[in-house]
Formats: structure tokens, sequence, C-alpha cells
């Protein structure tokens, strides 16, 4: 048994314009929060050059900890954006190869944030919850997506 697969998007647009949508959706949203990371790096790291000369060694050690995790949150996001360029790329000349990577890619963050949810689920507000909520379903309609378009490009080419 595997994946259901959809035939239509939204009920609306087909599988290739659904997959052109959800990426290119994808792709400003990687790009927003690309954006919304640099910001931030940058402010942890003009915090973390202050707090190198007041000589508290611990909180210099959290800073320089929140810095370097932010600075790999900037890298991954500008892979996530590239990647989804690509992946709109691909479905418009019908890739194969280039929407499993994507499908791959996507079925990773969507365990990575199942993980990280269920973790910090006691922490988080209401609004928060139903955020990672909306997240979460937006995940799994893209692997659904792309998984039914990939499907139908496999059974075109058997044909």
């Amino acid at each position: 048994m595997g994946l259901p697969q959809l035939t239509t998007c939204c009920f609306v647009f087909d599988l290739k314009t659904g997959c052109i949508i959800m990426g290119s959706i994808n792709a400003v949203l990687s790009f927003t929060l690309l954006s919304l990371m640099i910001v931030l790096a940058a402010e942890v790291g003009a915090i973390d050059a202050q707090v190198k000369y007041a000589g508290d060694v611990e909180l210099q050690a959290g800073v320089t900890g929140l810095y370097a995790m932010s600075i790999i949150l900037v890298f991954m996001f500008l892979f996530k954006f590239l990647f989804d360029v690509v992946f709109v790329y691909g479905v418009s000349t019908e890739r194969q190869a280039i929407i499993k990577a994507y499908m791959i890619m996507w079925i990773v963050f969507f365990i990575l944030s199942m993980f990280i949810f269920f973790l910090n689920v006691p922490d988080m507000s209401a609004g928060t919850i139903c955020t990672e909520i909306i997240y979460i379903g937006h995940n799994i309609y893209t692997i659904l997506l792309s998984h039914s378009f990939y499907k139908q490009l496999n059974s075109r080419e058997e044909v």
C-alpha cells in the first residue's frame, strides 16, 4: 500500500499546475524566512559582539550558540529556496528525478518538523500550535501532490 493518489490540486487545478503553484508558494515562503533569518543572524551577531566585551562567559556561550544556529538556519533556508526554484523548473519541464528528490527533501523536512513540534509542544502557545498544525498539513499536502504528479509522469512513460 502506498500514498493516496490525488487527481487534482484543490479540486480545481491539474497536478502539474498545482505542483507549480505549491512550489512557487514554498519558494516565496522560503525566501521570506531566509530574509528574516539573515536579519536575525545580523542582530544576534551584533549582540554577540557586545557580549564579548561584557566578560560574562556563560552569556557569551549562549549568544554564540544562538548565532551559530541562526547562521545554520540561513544556509538551510537558502538551500530550501533554491530547491523550491529547481522544483518549479523540474515540474514545468517534467523531470522525474527533480520531482523525486524534492519529494524526499519534503519528507525529511516533515519528519524533522514533527520531531521538533512534539518535543516543544508543552512550551508552545495556542497560536503557535495552530500555526504548526497548518504547516504540517501543508507539508502533507505537498508530499501527496508531488507524489501523485510523479506517479502520473511514470504512468505516461510506461504507455
